[in-house]
């Protein structure tokens, strides 16, 4: 078992989200920086599909009944147990010891994953938790004095001080023009791949809100279509939206481009105030189109 001594502003349990389940107006949830969970299940010896949990607001504080791996990651973020480590380490903890997940202001989002995973039963096909529509094993965030099932580990101790770099979580942010670029001039197109853009307060797991430059948008909306994390909606306003992990099923805003799945981590950690850059890519090509 694992047990939660300081839970956090907000700390969730998630896995790689909840798919198949669109059609019925179900988001798929999931992490909001993909890459960091998933290297924090990596570091831990956990299998891609496993649970891990994702916390908003650090520190947050647990203990386990038996001895564990275990891996934060994250913006900023740092562990602690016998002594103080960097993030993306992995590290042995022993059975009962209190292990501390640490960040800055600059932490918008961590994961900490643990040998074994967190063994809460599915909710169709999935241990993800979307709040919006308390969903989920544990359909609301962690608090005090939670008990939470732990897998059977494999991972041995072998494992415990591997360390990947962390990804920078600077610079543009990769994106694909469309799908309804075509809906926009060429000048608008043009204008939102060169623009920055500010993070507003407003941002959550749904989407991150930018302000900036107004994005002209087309005279009228969409019927409704199928959404994905990453799309940049341009509701009426011009201000855009980049969904998240949250994000509704369907939208009548266009969506003048999509972020890369490997950047959606960028996006979700800016923090409000600091800026955000798209970088124009076309599909199977690497090269960045436009520089910082």
């Amino acid at each position: 078992m694992i047990h939660v001594q300081v839970p956090g502003l907000r700390a969730t349990i998630q896995d790689r989200g909840r798919r198949g389940h669109t059609r019925e107006g179900v988001p798929p949830a999931g992490p909001a920086d993909p890459a960091a969970f998933a290297a924090a299940l990596e570091l831990a010896g956990c299998a891609p599909d496993t649970a891990a949990i994702e916390i908003v607001g650090l520190p947050f504080a647990f203990r386990c009944d038996d001895r564990r791996i275990v891996a934060a990651t994250g913006r900023d973020v740092g562990l602690r147990t016998r002594s103080r480590l960097p993030g993306w380490t992995s590290v042995l903890a022993r059975a009962g010891e209190e292990v501390v997940v640490e960040g800055s202001g600059m932490t918008r989002f961590a994961y900490v994953a643990i040998s074994g995973g967190v063994a809460v039963r599915p909710v169709l096909g999935s241990r993800a938790t979307y709040l919006g529509a308390s969903l989920g094993p544990i359909p609301r965030a962690l608090v005090m004095g939670d008990a939470l099932p732990l897998g059977p580990s494999s991972a041995g101790a072998d494992i415990a001080g591997r360390r990947v770099l962390p990804p920078s979580y600077d610079g543009p942010v990769r994106a694909v023009a469309g799908p309804h670029d075509d809906r926009f001039s060429h000048g608008t197109v043009a204008a939102f791949f060169s623009s920055s853009f500010a993070v507003s307060p407003d941002s959550d797991r749904m989407g991150v809100r930018l302000s900036g430059d107004v994005v002209d948008g087309p005279d009228a909306d969409l019927l409704s279509c199928g959404i994905v994390a990453g799309a940049v909606q341009i509701p009426r306003g011009g201000a855009p939206i980049v969904l998240l992990a949250d994000h509704q099923t369907t939208g009548g805003y266009p969506i003048i481009a999509t972020v890369v799945h490997a950047d959606l981590g960028i996006v979700a950690q800016r923090s409000p105030g600091e800026y955000l850059r798209f970088a124009r890519v076309t599909p199977g090509r690497t090269i960045r189109s436009d520089s910082r």
